[in-house]
């Protein structure tokens, strides 16, 4: 007493997608058992079911090459692998070259990396790990180059950024930067509202920069490099890079604990610079006396 449809319902229930084509296949392989020119069933005929056999393509891959783990989350967090493959991060997932992490509002994911470098991706932001390589010794031929393609980020280098031999780069669209050994922090803002965070391509897309320890470098793709050293505040735009020495840094650029420590570089800051006038003042001073002596 079923029909043609109840029957494939109940036979086949995982190929739903097929089901059309299974009763066609039913109808052409069983005439005998419908009513002519219909898909109603005889009372009392057998039916020879359709063997259903499905060819999977196997998906190529490509291999990925672990770089880093997550060490710390607050929120929600993924990263994108190279295979267009999404995971929802957690403590501990594992992060690999060409993987594209981004946090929601009001998170933030803080990865170790394999050469102990440290990075803390802020909220609502995107950073893309485009090329992680270590060598033994860390020469010429290991890398890290990273791109921030929207929001900010804290990065404390390891040994990759150390060697003076290794490639670093931190590429923003606005500047890129360069380092020998630091810890610094960086936002895209929009202009100098670091409440609002804006991707590298946003028209009023700008960079904020401070040093906490050590110096960077920040290039343009024509080649404009100003040195920032421990303590300073720099800005980037399309069109400029500045130190800036009497704009305060904008709200919502540093959380609590990065403003405290950037306030602890300034007066060590104008320690530096102290010492430093002095060591000419005293070398003026004696460059005066020898030439005294010498008449």
């Amino acid at each position: 007493g079923m029909t043609v449809d109840q029957i494939i319902r109940r036979i086949y229930p995982k190929d739903k997608d097929l089901w059309p084509q299974i009763k066609a296949k039913l109808i052409e392989t069983n005439p005998s058992s419908f009513v002519q020119y219909s898909d109603r069933l005889i009372p009392g005929s057998r039916l020879k079911l359709v063997d259903i056999r499905r060819i999977y393509d196997q998906e190529q891959l490509d291999p990925k090459i672990k770089v880093g783990y997550v060490a710390r989350l607050e929120g929600n967090a993924t990263a994108r692998d190279l295979n267009g493959r999404v995971q929802q991060l957690q403590i501990n997932s594992q992060i690999f070259e060409g993987d594209r992490v981004e946090t929601e509002l009001d998170a933030r994911v803080q990865i170790l990396m394999d050469d102990g470098a440290e990075v803390y991706l802020k909220e609502d932001s995107v950073l893309k790990i485009s090329e992680y390589v270590i060598t033994a010794g860390y020469d010429k031929e290991s890398s890290s180059i990273l791109d921030l393609l929207r929001g900010g980020l804290r990065k404390i280098t390891g040994a990759i950024g150390s060697s003076a031999l290794a490639n670093y780069q931190l590429q923003t669209g606005l500047a890129t930067i360069g380092i020998r050994g630091t810890d610094y922090v960086l936002k895209l803002c929009k202009q100098d509202d670091c409440t609002q965070t804006v991707s590298r391509n946003d028209p009023d897309a700008k960079l904020h920069a401070v040093v906490l320890e050590g110096a960077i470098t920040m290039t343009t793709d024509e080649e404009v490099q100003i040195l920032m050293a421990m303590g300073e505040y720099g800005t980037a735009t399309p069109e400029i890079l500045v130190i800036e020495e009497e704009t305060p840094v904008p709200v919502g650029f540093l959380n609590q604990q990065e403003a405290q420590q950037f306030n602890d570089t300034v007066p060590q800051k104008m320690k530096m610079q102290g010492e430093e006038k002095s060591s000419n003042a005293w070398a003026w001073i004696v460059g005066v006396l020898l030439l005294a002596v010498g008449l």
